[in-house]
């Protein structure tokens, strides 16, 4: 976010003898009105990656477990390349934690790794869905939402498991850093 804040920050020129004044870039010339900030958010094409609030904020889901899926969508999740990213890891320190040889990004940790990733066969088979496997964790996640024939208590069921598998998932890679812990997938 401070790299963000940079980056707006360089097209900012002070000058010693000009007045600050505000203004509303969606309409320069009328300036800002709760009607126009209004159209704005109301006529938004959601982008890919965006959330369904009804998928992240489940009402059957605990908060703590709803703040981990939000970071983990939102890429917030201190993976090996996140830490790289910060300084705080060296280039070396990036491989995955399940021991494939590849760089630690959340797609990969939760969805690829050959270690990781084959809990998600387990998990469908268990709950008896046949879906395609996504490299892209919100598709993943988003095919669950989005099954057609199930009700809603069955549906609301798999994004409870889905969201506490995922969980279970980030503990296993926590124990293998730092509890030296490995447990089996099954």
């Amino acid at each position: 976010m401070v790299e963000e804040c940079r980056t707006l920050l360089l097209i900012v020129s002070l000058q010693v003898d000009s007045l600050d004044v505000w203004s509303w870039f969606p309409d320069p010339t009328g300036g800002y009105s709760v009607r126009g900030a209004y159209r704005i958010l109301t006529n938004r094409i959601p982008s890919h990656d965006a959330i369904s609030s009804n998928l992240l904020w489940h009402q059957d889901v605990p908060l703590k477990v709803s703040v981990f899926a939000w970071r983990l969508f939102r890429n917030r999740l201190p993976t090996k390349v996140n830490l790289f990213s910060k300084g705080i890891i060296s280039h070396e320190s990036q491989l995955c934690v399940g021991g494939c040889g590849l760089l630690e990004t959340k797609n990969h940790l939760f969805l690829e790794c050959s270690f990781f990733g084959t809990i998600w066969q387990l998990v469908r088979h268990w709950l008896v869905v046949h879906s395609a496997d996504s490299s892209i964790i919100m598709n993943h996640f988003s095919q669950f939402d989005n099954l057609l024939g199930f009700s809603k208590l069955r549906i609301s069921f798999m994004l409870v498991f889905l969201f506490a598998t995922s969980l279970v998932i980030w503990k296993e890679i926590h124990d293998r850093i730092f509890r030296d812990k490995k447990n089996s997938p099954i």
